[in-house]
């Protein structure tokens, strides 16, 4: 995916009202592993989709923070969506809202800017490992490479987990060895999916892994635009709410003890088994 520099956004006449088309591609690397036999648009890449738009016309390329960001909307291959720039203020901060024709399929507000380098902070304490033995990722998660990001379990908590993951050089999201920071909020949703499936396999033995979708973010900060691809990198998610098939979590994602994005997210299980 080809990533070019813009200038910066207050330096073009981008505005409130501003429509800008989407086109989601109808094939290719986005879809590899999510979900095998059923490709969905990744949250992730609905959202890279949308600040490269943002891009094009003039806005920053990175994004510094998310304030809120909701998935109302499933998006399949080759759909034609419309972002719509509501308010843009002069701090980069903007609320966008992006249509299928009539129908609202994500919205939320964005803060564009590069991240200030002492954002970062260190990882959070690790907790007390909980339980042993399990099923294999291939029974906790849906994802199949290259959009499988998680590679291993570190550890398990009464309230969470925290995985090793990392994303692919052949991945639709890397591009000169690099890939944007936002892919933390993918390795923190798989981790959840992870989480979510060795409760149920704890507490009902049922191991299948079921298929489920990043719905939301809020209060995200990046203290990196980019991270590099290749890399293993820790996401260390803790269940913070739950009202079944919604969870949500809060989640750090770490390089060398140094937290490169942290926030919430949330999640939706099916019942529907990969």
């Amino acid at each position: 995916m080809n990533r070019e520099s813009p200038p910066d956004h207050a330096a073009l006449p981008l505005r409130g009202g501003t429509r800008l088309p989407i086109d989601v591609p109808p094939s290719g690397p986005l879809y590899e592993g999510h979900f095998p036999g059923r490709p969905i648009l990744p949250g992730v890449g609905l959202l890279d989709l949308a600040l490269r738009a943002l891009a094009a016309a003039g806005a920053s390329p990175a994004l510094r923070e998310i304030v809120i960001f909701r998935l109302r909307h499933l998006v399949a291959p080759g759909d034609a969506l419309t972002l719509e720039l509501r308010e843009l203020g002069p701090d980069g901060r903007v609320r966008i809202e992006v249509r299928r024709a009539a129908e609202v399929v994500a919205n939320g507000v964005l803060v564009l800017g590069e991240p200030s380098s002492g954002a970062g902070r260190p990882a959070r304490a690790p907790g007390e490992r909980r339980g042993s033995g399990g099923p294999d990722l291939d029974e906790l998660l849906p994802h199949r490479p290259p959009m499988r990001f998680v590679e291993r379990i570190e550890r398990e908590t009464d309230d969470g987990v925290v995985c090793a993951a990392r994303v692919s050089e052949r991945s639709a999201f890397s591009a000169g060895g690099s890939a944007p920071a936002l892919v933390a909020l993918e390795m923190a949703a798989q981790s959840a999916a992870v989480y979510e499936a060795l409760r149920r396999f704890r507490e009902t033995n049922d191991a299948g892994a079921r298929v489920g979708y990043l719905v939301g973010a809020r209060d995200v900060r990046f203290a990196r635009a980019q991270v590099p691809a290749g890399v293993t990198f820790l996401a260390a998610v803790e269940i913070s709410g739950i009202a079944l098939p919604l969870c949500t979590y809060t989640f750090d994602v770490s390089q060398e003890s140094e937290v490169v994005v942290s926030g919430t997210v949330s999640t939706w299980i099916t019942a529907t088994s990969a």
